[in-house]
């Protein structure tokens, strides 16, 4: 196991202290904590697109032609979209 040092303001060294005697453990084990959350938050390149306000951000077409969120509205989009073409099949199919 390595030991490290870590420079800290006095805000930070506040903040550190009260958590240890908040949670009544070590420094040790909220750095290690601190460092196991901040891992599981950014995990996933997609969450932390969908933090960053990425998601749907971008157009996905021209205004006025209909939507142009699709990567927010995907759900809804594919939902048109079959349904359309379900609609296009009955008319084609002939009645049986």
């Amino acid at each position: 196991m390595r030991t490290i040092s870590v420079r800290l303001d006095d805000a930070s060294e506040a903040r550190l202290d009260s958590l240890c005697q908040a949670l009544g453990v070590s420094q040790t084990e909220v750095v290690k904590a601190g460092l196991e959350l901040l891992q599981r938050q950014s995990a996933s390149p997609a969450a932390l697109a969908e933090r960053l306000g990425l998601i749907g951000c971008f157009s996905s077409g021209e205004p006025g032609t209909g939507p142009t969120n699709h990567g927010r509205n995907h759900s809804a989009v594919l939902r048109q979209k079959l349904g359309r073409q379900q609609q296009q099949q009955r008319r084609i199919a002939p009645e049986a």
